[in-house]
């Protein structure tokens, strides 16, 4: 592979490589690593170059996993890893950038190795591999595999960050992220009972658990640019004191990528290091949640760390400070990404902390805006991102003070220019949010069909229908219209159902039960949208003459529905709001002596809400849902996260079974 720049087509015939999976025994310090590690390759970025990469080098790695069985090539190159980690400090401090870029090289060997084999063969026989005897040497102590575990995560969280370190930190995360990836083949074993996995949660590599923690938030949160000579932009070289056309060395999983176009695969990012960071963290805390054996570290330093910022913050749960403000804008400007929106998820409904500085925001439609895009954007996003987001609004609608502030932040109209439907002025966040979770759950009625979406949904509202205020006409009309579109489908269901009974055939019958089923998930879903306004109308009826005028101008469509005994008990309320304002209408219709103009109207129903006796109104109970995790979260969080991961780096989808 030596110092000449090398194609994949010569991979194969490459000699470095040959002497490497060859029978000959090559010792730590040997001269051969040296001109190994000084490869110039331009590495794959899009997926089929990763496909014709992994190609081309398949019958070396075959022979590889036979003949280091024997020479334990494989642990002397880990061994030349573990000499350089020792000096890498100093390399780092004195920006030796030729040492550097050698350590990156030889880290992306081990990764494309590992991968090889963590895809072809058991977690036990991987460990086995690492763990080879080298011909002088006497049988250790402790594992290889443990010690370069150890190791890797030491170079993860003690490395300073920087430009000349950023390549080194990105392959060193992918290669910790690979020592993980056994989950993806052995589907029936859960991760505490696999090697890596238990030593990352309580044996060696575990004692930096905080530190690991606490660095890859903070990559996360820094959303350090790749450096341009990377990203195959213009730039100064990296590798310093090098022929200069030695920089695309440190392409690194990039080639020349405009930040434009994604590339599938590992390009396509300018923020690779944060990317992959978050990645790693969302994957520690989401396995080995549910094991008797041990809690999860990860999962208690992530749900406890305190603000920074704040110095009377400090609690003795916590084990790390970070700035909150300096998340709170990297999530705000991250949450179009399914990552993102996990770590929100994870935050608000675990770490108290973070939580109430959330609920306390002046400026949460920072948070709540890019959730709106997100589900405004259904038909786009998978349907995980939209569950998490719609479980992110959900938890938040638990809290009041979030329910008041949302009616009283008014939004610029860039601010929704996203939101095509029609162009409103003066609309505040919490009509925003009524209108897209609305719009939700019409699609999903019509498209997903999907019962947990449309609760979660309507349980959002309902939270929050008692402190609707100053509802937008505009917002009014989607709620009434909401249950009148639902109301119109719910009776043709019905009375396609008395058709379908008089007919009584027995080869219609499945249609008949699903027909069934879709009307009682109907009516449910209309009781909950009476429930919401009747909320509304009984604890904000001066501050909502909208929706009341809204339901004066549909009253025949409630007087029917008032009529259903599924509705009666439910319509009291608004029938007695309806019959109210009429006799004020008609009062003000008679004194005048000619029909009212729809301003007039708008005026005599803006002082009749002010003035209306609210005693007369049924009080209901009060409308409160808790977002409650499902029985075993895992069965949901693991496939997501991993799916996430392989969006981050390139896997060969034909070895994965946990997707299966």
């Amino acid at each position: 592979m030596g110092a000449h720049p090398s194609s994949l087509a010569d991979l194969s015939k490459n000699e470095s490589l040959n002497r490497l999976v060859s029978k000959e025994v090559l010792s730590p310090s040997d001269p051969f690593w040296n001109s190994l590690l000084s490869y110039n390759f331009k590495l794959p970025v899009s997926k089929t170059d990763w496909k014709t990469f992994e190609q081309s080098i398949e019958e070396l790695q075959k022979r590889f996993l036979i003949s280091n069985l024997k020479t334990g090539n494989f642990v002397s190159l880990l061994r030349v890893i573990l000499l350089r980690h020792s000096e890498l400090k100093n390399s780092v401090l004195t920006e030796n950038s030729l040492f550097i870029w050698q350590t990156c090289n030889a880290l992306f060997i081990v990764r494309t190795v590992l991968k090889f084999m963590v895809e072809r063969i058991k977690e036990e026989d991987v460990v086995k591999q690492f763990n080879v005897i080298l011909p002088e040497e006497e049988e250790g102590t402790v594992s290889m595999f443990i010690s370069f575990l150890s190791c890797l995560v030491e170079l993860v969280v003690e490395t300073p960050t920087g430009d000349h370190t950023y390549a080194l930190h990105l392959e060193g995360t992918r290669l910790l992220l690979v020592m993980l990836s056994p989950v993806l083949y052995t589907p029936g074993k859960p991760a505490h009972q696999l090697t890596a996995w238990r030593e990352m949660m309580t044996g060696t590599a575990s004692v930096l658990v905080v530190p690991l923690t606490c660095g890859l938030l903070l990559r996360y949160m820094e959303q350090s640019q790749a450096p341009a000579n990377m990203l195959g932009q213009e730039g100064g070289s990296l590798v310093l004191g090098l022929a200069s056309g030695v920089w695309n060395i440190l392409t690194l999983g990039y080639s020349s990528v405009s930040s434009t176009e994604p590339v599938e695969g590992e390009g396509g990012s300018t923020t690779p290091l944060a990317d992959i960071s978050l990645t790693l963290l969302l994957l520690l805390v989401n396995h080995c949640t549910d094991t008797s054996a041990f809690t999860n570290p990860y999962r208690e330093a992530l749900f406890t760390f305190s603000n920074a910022s704040d110095k009377s913050d400090s609690g003795p749960s916590s084990l790390f400070r970070l700035e909150y403000p300096v998340l709170y804008s990297t999530l705000a400007t991250t949450l179009h990404t399914d990552e993102a929106t996990l770590l929100l998820y994870l935050l608000l409904h675990r770490n108290p902390g973070f939580r109430n500085f959330v609920l306390a925001a002046t400026d949460v439609d920072q948070l709540v805006i890019p959730i709106l895009q997100t589900l405004y954007r259904a038909p786009e996003c998978n349907n995980h991102h939209i569950y998490m987001s719609l479980i992110i609004l959900l938890i938040l609608s638990e809290d009041d003070l979030f329910n008041q502030t949302v009616h009283g932040c008014i939004l610029r109209s860039q601010q929704v220019a996203w939101y095509t439907e029609r162009a409103i002025t003066e609309l505040s966040l919490g009509g925003l949010l009524i209108l897209v979770v609305i719009r939700t759950i019409q699609y999903n009625m019509l498209k997903m069909r999907d019962k947990y979406l449309h609760t979660n949904c309507l349980a959002a509202l309902a939270n929050m229908s008692s402190q609707f205020r100053g509802l937008h006409p505009y917002v009014a009309q989607r709620i009434v219209s909401l249950f009148e579109t639902l109301a119109r489908k719910h009776s043709r269901l019905v009375d396609g159902l008395q058709g379908a009974e008089d007919e009584s055939q027995e080869d219609g019958f499945d249609e008949v039960s699903e027909a069934v089923q879709d009307a009682a998930v109907l009516e449910e879903v209309l009781r909950m949208v009476l429930e919401i306004v009747n909320s509304c109308l009984v604890h904000q009826t001066q501050h909502n003459p909208n929706l009341i005028y809204t339901i004066l101008y549909k009253r025949e469509m409630f007087e029917v529905s008032g009529r259903n005994p599924a509705f009666q008990d439910l319509m009291a309320n608004i029938l007695v709001v309806m019959v109210h304002m009429s006799s004020r209408l008609e009062q003000v219709q008679e004194r005048k002596g000619r029909g009212l103009t729809v301003s007039e109207v708008q005026e005599v129903v803006r002082l009749g809400a002010t003035q209306f006796p609210r005693d007369r109104l049924n009080k209901l109970p009060d409308l409160k849902f808790k977002y409650v995790e499902e029985e075993q979260p895992e069965d949901f969080f693991i496939p997501y996260v991993w799916t996430l991961a392989t969006q981050r780096m390139y896997w060969n989808p034909l070895h994965i079974k946990i997707f299966s």
